[in-house]
Parts: C-alpha cells; structure tokens; sequence
C-alpha cells in the first residue's frame, strides 16, 4: 500500500555489539600481543635462517628471512618483525597436460608469537602466493595479532590459469586438497620454529577463500578450532553457471556488445533510488541504508516501484524489457525447463557499486567462462581464449549446468564434489566445539547472500531451529563482493573469532564501520559512521542517539510474528483482531512509524490492493486500460486484476483515481464482487438510505445478510461516506471467517 512498510519486530534482541574491541584496542596500541589462553610464557623462536633447512616429505624450503618491525604496516601501524618462508609441496609433472605443478607458499612466523595459527585462504581462482598477513575484514591482520600466517597459491600458478582445470590434480589441489596437504606442514614448521605447536588453529578467507573456509570447516574440522569466511562462493560452480546465464540476459538489452550498456550507472543509481525509497526507512531511519533486507524483499518490485521509461531511455528511467531482465535476474538463474540452477539474489542499493557492475557484465566474459570451460566442467569444454564471448553467448546453458555435477574417467569429481563443503550442516564442526563465523554483503555481484542465508536457515532446521552456539551468520547491507559499495564494511571479525574460541565470548553482533577512503560513501555519510552487523536473522533498528554512531542501534529480534501496529495494541478495541489479522496474514505491512492508520480513510487503489492479495495476487495477462495507471504505479497489478474480473469499471472518463477515498458503498461493490456470491434465495436486509436504484443496493444488502455490516445505531448505512482502515479490515476478517459448507 501507498506508504506502507513491512512492520518492525520492536522486541530487544542480542547484545555483544563490542565483541572483539579489546583485542583490536591491544592492536592499535602497538603493545604485545596477548598469549593464547593456557599459555604460560612466550616461547623463544629458533633463528629464522634455521628454516632454510626445515624438512617435511615433499616440501621443499627456498628461502627463510628475517623482516624487520616496520617493513610491513597494517592500518597504519607497524607491524613487528618476523620469519618469512617460502617454498613449495607435492611438485610433479601433469601428465595430462606436460605442466609442471606444486602447491606454493609463504609463512609468516612472528617474533612474538601468540601461540596461534592462522591459515589465509585466497580468492579468485588462486594461482599466487599473496603476503600471508592474515588481513582479513577490513584490514584487520592476524600477523599483527601474533599469529603464524601461511598463504598459499592452491596448487598451481598464475601463468597457468584458466588451463590447470585440465589436470584432474591441479583441479583437486584447487578445490579442497592443498589445504589438506599444507596444513601438517605448516604446523610442523611452528613446532619447529618455536618448540611447540600452536594452542589454538584458525582458518578464514573472502570469495572463494571464503568458500575454501566454509570446505575446511566441514573436512578438516579436526585441524581447526575457529573458521572465518567472507562472502563464500560455496557453491561457487553453480554461481559461475548463473553468471553465463546471467550474461545472456543482459546481452537481451545491451545497446552494443558491452554488457554495461544493459543497466548503466545512471539506471542502477534509478533502480538504488527506488529501492531505497521503498526500504530506507524499515529500520526506523532514512540514512541511505537498508538495513533490514529481508523486510525489503517482501515490498520491494521493480514492476511498480521502478520509473518506467516512456519513450527511449535517457538514464532516469527503465524500459520495460530492462525492467523484465532486471527481475529475471534477479529472481535466480534457471534451466530452460524452469529448474535453479543457483540462488536469487536480495535488492540493495549497493548495486550502484564498481564491483556489482564489474561481476555483472565484465566478470561472466571473462572469468566465469573459464572457471566453467575449464576447471567446473567434465569434460573440459575448453574455449578459446580469444572467443569467449562467443562462448558465453552460443552456450547452452543447460548443458553446462548438467556438466558441473558429471565425472567421467579421467575426472572422478564432478565440480560440485571437490569445490562444495561435504556437509552443510556442520555435525563435526559442531561436535569438535570448533566455531565459525560467516559474513556476506547485501549487494555481492557474483556470490549471492540469499544463497548463504538460505543456507544458515536450513542448517538451523538441522539443529533444533537454533545453530548460532556454534556458526553465526552476519549481513552487510550494502556492501559489494567481500568489501566495498556504499556500507559499513570495516570490522574486527577475527578478533572476535578468537574471543568466541578462546574465551567463549558469543559474537551475536560487530560493530563495523566505513573505510574512510571508499570513494563509493555518499557524500552526506559521515567518514566514521558506523553500524552493528546483527546475528541472523536480527536486524538493526535504530533506537535513538546520533544516527552515525552503531550505539544508536539496538539487534531486533528475528522476523516471524512482528509487534503490533503502534496504533492497534489495545485487545479491547473492536479492530484489533482484524488489524492484526491483517498485519500477521502478509495483507497490510502498515506505514513507516509503524501504525495501520485504523482512523485514515482507505482510497480506492488501496482497498483494491487489499483485496488482490486476499486473492492471492493472481497473474493477469494484460495491464489496466485506466489512462491514469501507469504500468510502475505502485497499485498497477491489482487494479489490472480488478478491471479484468469487473470489479471495477472505473470512472466514465477512462480513470480509475486511485488516491480518492473509497466510499462505504464502493468498497461494497469491490468485496461482493470479489467474493461472486451466489444470489440470495431470500429478501436481504436493506437500509433506508439504499433504496432501491442505488449502484450499491445489491452488494450492501449481501453484506448485511452475511452480517459482515451491520450500519449505524440510526439504522443508515451512509453508502456515499468514506469507509476507514479499520473498518475495512473488520470486513475482509469477517468474510474470511465465514464458514463455509
């Protein structure tokens, strides 16, 4: 309805909203960091030039070096001296493809250890060794904390991307098996460097070293005690199929063969905008955020909220085929028979980001052709480097989504196997008292984050409705793939981690703040505005204080039974069962501060968009003829739906005025004829002020003979005066609980 908002669940929720700042208060000071609970002194590192001879089967060492304090900064502070040393694993000779492969890598071992390790998965599809600095969530760094930090390049090169995904091997090493292969090395090298092994083991990782985090805590539960992942393309195979049918759509409306040309900037700020308008103010503050997404999905639509284009396309509107694709998309990738082949994706305003645009149009070309020709693939499709976008838009689609599930011989794993975590419920992980934490933003362009909330809710049904004793899930509105858009996407999340672990400190909330040099901040947000990242499914409402400042929000409880409408909480008043009948049945979402308006007159749109989702909101093939109902009016569904079934013919002059007020007699009209009774076999109770020859007659009487009206005390039923709210709500609940034969 015109104003209105999904209602917020006012109830207090879970606190925790400082977890982590100790430790990142102990960071930014510069001082020592803490030992590892249990331990009793700090262990005096060997000389850092001893694990040039460092041995391990099949590991080779090729170089060990002390960096000094300072070499390397992180949030501008220094970070202190350490052992960096390189080398590699598992070397061998392809014999697929004659390509000599090993698993490369770098530790970082610090002078002042904290008795932790850490393992830093890395994104994209691997193929270097980045700095094994431990930077993860904003540039929160677990070498600055003291832990020993290995990075490694999953098993082969950058030079041989996208052509490793030939090699059975190399595809193995990449989806699950370095990890597996580095992890006893890398703990063997702590022994050796500080004569004992680590007291406490961490994994963490953003994109697709989110999913290899999500992959080691489900196979090597046992080696880990904390999990940290970021955006995690777990089902990265189907996400990359999405991507190739993605890119066909847009290619639908695209203007030239850049993929841009189908939503441009200038159309993505419109479509922000109208989302914005709709879900700004859910979380009970217009501050260019939606906070609570999941409110915004069910009120949201591009259909009647998005401005639509009525001659060519000049960046403040969308066409009408723009607008087809952009819900399409959206709505998930499918088969051609209609089956998913990978997640929806949420409405956010971030999608005015780089990084949504770059995923969107750039990456499918470039990148996701070769993760699925090459490495997701059984048999290796295998298209030329120079002709993939021929391969993109000549693909079928149905075929390479069959292929990321096929083996064969020579490829024994399909995709899916050897790059998804084997269990998704998590049973070891939860068994070992191992934790994890999973944060994904709102406008990832490549991973969706209904896929990871769709996930965390079925891995809560597996565990008696509640798992966050164990994994705790954390959305960021706003934020782009891993980092980025306009959001709050800074945060101490492995600080936290590590409070959870080792202190049993249950992070049921982050303060996380904006990077100060994201050029994507809107100019009106403040360089240290913050806000809290809520446990799922809790959202955060603001409550009051300084809208910059997280402190001025509270986590609000899950989204299921929502408090009442602020003007519908006295059980005594004859419009509270049917108002709330109507708040809790999904009819009315109530208005922005919260209230039903139990006293405002209802207008005619309104009422009619009452009834179409009584109805069930059936498709109707064609648009409404009314000339002042355009095909975005926010009422443009239901009014169509009312004019194809005769519940309204409008006005003589070709309108159907959707802001008037309703008349009691209208409504009448609408709901009878709406409900398409059966004639009455016998007289109906009429009204003197009815008579016989008014264009409502029939339908009062019903009403009053079904003893859904009663009129007044006078005995009038005042057809001509505008029905409120209220009154209408006590309608529709009455014919609802009519009984039926």
């Amino acid at each position: 309805m015109r104003g209105e908002t999904r209602p917020m669940d006012r109830r207090r929720g879970r606190t925790g909203l400082l977890a982590g700042a100790a430790a990142l208060a102990l960071i930014l000071s510069g001082a020592t960091p803490a030992l590892a609970a249990g331990t009793t002194e700090a262990p005096v590192p060997a000389d850092c030039a001893d694990l040039a001879g460092f041995e391990f089967e099949s590991t080779v060492i090729t170089a060990a070096e002390t960096v000094p304090a300072g070499e390397l900064v992180n949030r501008g502070v220094p970070i202190g001296e350490h052992c960096l040393v390189t080398g590699h694993m598992n070397e061998r000779t392809s014999e697929v493809d004659g390509e000599r492969y090993a698993i490369g890598f770098e530790m970082r071992l610090p002078s002042e250890w904290s008795g932790q390790y850490l393992y830093q998965a890395n994104g994209g599809m691997d193929g270097s060794v980045v700095p094994a600095t431990g930077g993860v969530g904003g540039g929160e760094s677990g070498l600055q904390m003291g832990m020993a930090v290995i990075s490694s390049d999953a098993g082969h090169t950058g030079a041989q991307n996208p052509s490793f995904g030939l090699d059975p091997q190399a595809r193995l090493d990449y989806g699950y098996q370095a990890v597996g292969t580095l992890t006893p090395m890398a703990k063997a090298m702590v022994t050796d460097h500080y004569g004992k092994g680590p007291e406490f083991s961490y994994m963490t990782g953003g994109s697709n070293g989110g999913r290899h985090t999500m992959i080691g805590a489900s196979r090597y539960t046992e080696d880990y005690d904390g999990f940290l992942a970021l955006a995690p393309g777990f089902n990265l195979p189907q996400a990359a199929t999405a991507q190739l049918w993605g890119a066909q759509q847009w290619d639908s409306v695209a203007t030239s063969e850049d993929l841009n040309t189908a939503l441009t900037q200038g159309e993505r700020v419109v479509l922000a905008n109208a989302i914005l308008e709709q879900c700004d103010g859910l979380d009970g503050l217009e501050d260019g955020m939606v906070l609570d997404g999941t409110g915004c999905q069910e009120i949201f639509s591009v259909a009647e909220h998005v401005p639509t284009c009525e001659a060519d396309r000049d960046g403040s509107c969308l066409s009408e085929d723009q607008k087809g694709v952009v819900t399409k998309v959206f709505a998930g990738a499918t088969t051609s028979a209609g089956e998913e082949i990978y997640s929806s994706f949420p409405y956010d305003p971030g999608i005015v980001s780089g990084g949504w645009g770059f995923w969107k149009f750039f990456a499918p070309i470039q990148l996701d052709s070769t993760a699925v020709g090459y490495v997701f693939s059984a048999p290796p499709f295998a298209p030329p480097m120079n002709a993939l976008r021929d391969f993109v838009m000549d693909l079928d689609v149905d075929e390479a989504n069959a292929s990321i599930y096929a083996v064969s011989d020579q490829y024994t794993e399909s995709a899916m196997e050897f790059m998804t975590p084997p269990d998704l419920e998590y049973q070891d992980l939860k068994a070992s008292g191992g934790k994890m934490m999973v944060i994904h933003g709102a406008s990832d362009g490549v991973f969706s984050m209904e896929d990871t909330a769709t996930w965390y809710r079925e891995l809560e049904d597996a565990n008696g409705g509640d798992a966050s004793d164990f994994v705790q899930f954390y959305e960021v509105p706003g934020m782009d793939h891993v980092s980025g858009g306009p959001a709050t996407d800074q945060h101490d999340a492995l600080a936290a981690l590590v409070d959870w672990v080792e202190a049993g400190e249950q992070p049921d909330s982050l303060k996380a703040w904006v990077n100060p040099d994201n050029t994507e901040l809107p100019a009106d947000w403040s360089k240290d505005r913050s806000r809290p990242l809520c446990a799922y499914p809790e959202v955060a409402v603001y409550v009051e204080g300084d809208p910059e400042e997280a402190a001025s929000f509270e986590c609000q409880g899950a989204p299921g039974e929502p408090a009442d409408f602020t003007d519908n909480t006295d059980p005594e008043t004859w419009f509270y069962e049917p108002v709330r009948w109507m708040q809790l049945t999904g009819l009315s979402m109530g208005y922005v501060d919260g209230s039903y308006g139990v006293r405002r007159d209802i207008t005619r749109g309104e009422s009619l968009a009452f009834l179409y989702r009584y109805s069930g909101e059936p498709t109707v093939e064609d648009g409404t003829t009314f000339s002042d109902i355009r095909t975005d009016h926010e009422f443009h569904d239901a009014i169509s739906w009312a004019e194809a079934l005769d519940i309204t013919q409008g006005y003589a002059d070709g309108t159907f005025k959707p802001t008037r007020d309703v008349t009691r007699g209208e409504f009448a009209s609408f709901l009878y004829r709406t409900a398409a009774p059966e004639p009455a076999e016998g007289p109906a109770p009429v009204f003197p002020d009815v008579p016989e020859g008014n264009a409502h007659r029939e339908a009062i009487s019903w009403l009053a003979a079904e003893e859904l009206v009663t009129g007044y005390s006078t005995g009038e039923f005042r057809p001509g005066q505008p029905i409120t709210r209220a009154e209408v709500a006590k309608v529709i609940h009455g014919l609802d609980q009519r009984p039926t034969d």
